[in-house]
């Protein structure tokens, strides 16, 4: 009699065991994943389910946010930019660039939107209280519309973010169809009290350059968004049109201008300096991350070059 009880024993286990397999894997199976997102520092970040508390640290994603109909529980204070209505009475967590990190906590968010420029020094402490954080910097054209796959994403507002890149780019090339196919030589600068620099397609006005077809004569040496570039290189790609973005007092970038460029008798040489295309560029397009105003960047640019042609332009 005792196999007998030993094989139901046996049994018993095995039961055991099967029922066991299939617990986990029944628990297995109902571990979901809503998003997985590679942010712009290609670091992944993995969401069991859709965030509900959201703070975004840059001006810049507020009317991208407001597009697809997104809602926030803070921002921070900004003197620049248009604040969307439905954002102007969040709570703010102090300024972009010096962020109170007690407020921001104290939100309780389920996710952060950074700059990857401005705000890699709190994400770690932002981690550390079990807050997620997608690093964005929707600087580019493309980095835009990535941005706005990304908060689609999210706001599980995929179809609506789609419609906010169409009718962006269908804006853009509303703008190029107008204009003549011709090649001009351009060189981008970017002038501080300290130096002047030189960009290339990774700069904003890089960037409008590229989308308008126009030859960047820094473009193959420009490292990054500010290169340092000499006079002799200058007149050798001897530009027809010189973009000049800045920041800073007026009066010290003025200056500065003066003493690199202006006083070189070589600078009045060039086609660009004789036929008055020196061209400064407003801020709020091409220094700050225009977003969602890329299309009015490329039109901006588009008219200094072609103004014939986009003179009867709305």
């Amino acid at each position: 009699m005792n196999w007998k009880k030993y094989a139901a024993l046996g049994m018993c286990f095995a039961l055991l065991f099967v029922s066991g397999c299939g617990s986990d894997k029944k628990q297995e199976n109902n571990t979901k994943v809503f998003a997985t997102i590679t942010d712009a520092t290609n670091k992944t970040v993995t969401f069991s389910k859709q965030p509900k508390r959201m703070v975004p640290l840059s001006a810049s994603l507020l009317p991208m946010i407001d597009a697809i109909g997104g809602e926030i529980v803070g921002r921070t204070a900004s003197k620049v930019g248009t604040i969307p209505e439905s954002m102007k009475n969040v709570p703010e967590v102090g300024l972009v660039y010096n962020v109170n990190t007690e407020a921001l906590v104290g939100l309780k968010p389920d996710l952060v939107f950074a700059a990857t420029n401005q705000h890699a020094k709190i994400v770690s402490l932002l981690e550390s209280n079990n807050i997620k954080v997608l690093q964005l910097n929707p600087k580019t054209y493309n980095d835009v519309k990535n941005t706005m796959q990304i908060l689609g994403t999210i706001y599980n507002k995929k179809d609506k973010a789609n419609e906010v890149c169409n009718k962006l780019d269908k804006d853009i090339e509303n703008v190029k169809a107008k204009l003549p196919k011709e090649k001009h030589r351009v060189v981008i600068m970017f002038a501080t009290a300290r130096n002047v620099t030189v960009q290339g397609a990774s700069s904003i006005a890089g960037c409008v350059s590229d989308i308008l077809g126009l030859e960047n004569i820094a473009a193959k040496i420009a490292k990054g968004d500010k290169t340092p570039y000499s006079m002799e290189a200058l007149l050798e790609g001897n530009p027809e049109h010189i973009f000049v973005t800045t920041m800073g007092k007026k009066e010290e970038i003025e200056n500065r201008l003066k003493k690199d460029f202006k006083d070189n008798p070589a600078w009045n040489s060039l086609d660009a300096v004789k036929n008055n295309r020196v061209h400064v560029l407003p801020e709020d397009l091409f220094l700050l991350n225009p977003g969602l105003k890329y299309p009015e960047a490329v039109k901006y640019m588009a008219n200094l070059i072609y103004p014939e042609a986009l003179k009867d332009a709305k």
